[in-house]
């Protein structure tokens, strides 16, 4: 039996289920019912009696985790790690489990939302049509264009299964090659700058290392096509804000989405007010159908360690 403690935000509201999961096989479940990421002491707080965590994107630096001496692991509600220092983990022997394979649809979704979005312009549309006015709009449309994943593992070949079902062109780029995904959804692999310069939309999905901060920079944005729209699904860090901005507002780009951002919540962008911006609050994963199978799946995992620790 281990004490699990939920700081992942709105677990139980959203799956009752996942919690009683837990339950059911024997486990004391203390569940933190709060809206706002947890700090670092008051993680510590609340996990000090804990054998395992269910966490979303609370930051668990080496001194948090050096001092939680009964944490044997961190359930991560999704995918990303870069809020959890991973090698105080593997000192610590902290193992942290992740929702693999749930996540990856949703945020595929979004993704191609925004390709709608800035390729038909139904916004643009039904404003006049509400006042009363018949006014058509020539839009670009989204079949024959093409767009360039940077990052081609889950997320990244999501989108372009959808992107492919589309009639679009599909490029990719990722530090590890895929060559069966690529065959499969018809992706045709490319350097970084072929790509940038190829593409109508480019689509952040890489995770955020030392390699990644940044990497979209001016000379990135410059590459790009006259009117392209770059999307950023991976994390805020891997832009560099002021050089996306500068380019929005020189006209180059066409458009950008962004779904990250360096703190969250945020109500501060430098990007509020721009018209070519769609600004979402983080909000690519978050559908209920994803929610409730990253709970399920995090609770499993909870449970799948517990078991086979006690089999051992």
């Amino acid at each position: 039996m281990a004490h699990v403690v939920i700081t992942a935000r709105n677990y139980a509201d959203l799956s009752p289920d996942a919690v009683a999961m837990l339950r059911d096989a024997g486990h004391i479940v203390t569940v933190i019912r709060d809206g706002m990421l947890l700090s670092p002491a008051e993680l510590h707080d609340v996990l000090a009696d804990a054998d395992a965590a269910i966490v979303s994107l609370e930051k668990f630096d080496r001194e948090l985790l050096a001092s939680l001496p009964k944490l044997k692991l961190l359930s991560r509600r999704g995918v990303g790690v870069d809020s959890i220092d991973m090698d105080a983990c593997r000192e610590l022997g902290i193992t942290v489990a992740r929702t693999l394979g749930q996540v990856e649809g949703s945020v595929a979704e979004y993704v191609i939302a925004c390709v709608f979005y800035f390729a038909r312009r139904l916004h643009e549309q039904t404003a006049p049509m509400h006042d009363h006015q018949w006014k058509r709009i020539l839009t670009p449309g989204a079949k024959t264009r093409t767009i360039g994943l940077v990052g081609f593992g889950g997320i990244g070949t999501q989108v372009a299964r959808r992107a492919d079902a589309l009639g679009m062109r599909v490029l990719c780029h990722a530090r590890h090659r895929h060559p069966e995904a690529e065959q499969l959804y018809h992706a045709q692999f490319m350097p970084l700058p072929d790509l940038l310069a190829a593409s109508d939309y480019v689509a952040a999905a890489v995770p955020l290392t030392n390699q990644t901060r940044g990497m979209f920079d001016a000379a990135s944005f410059a590459k790009m096509k006259p009117g392209a729209v770059f999307i950023n699904v991976a994390r805020a860090a891997v832009v560099r804000e002021p050089d996306l901005l500068a380019s929005l507002q020189s006209g180059h780009l066409g458009g950008a989405a962004i779904d990250v951002y360096d703190t969250e919540p945020c109500t501060t962008s430098p990007f509020c007010g721009l018209p070519n911006v769609i600004l979402t609050p983080h909000t690519a994963p978050y559908t209920q159908e994803n929610f409730t199978c990253m709970n399920l799946t995090a609770a499993q995992n909870v449970i799948d360690f517990f078991a086979k620790a006690e089999q051992a």
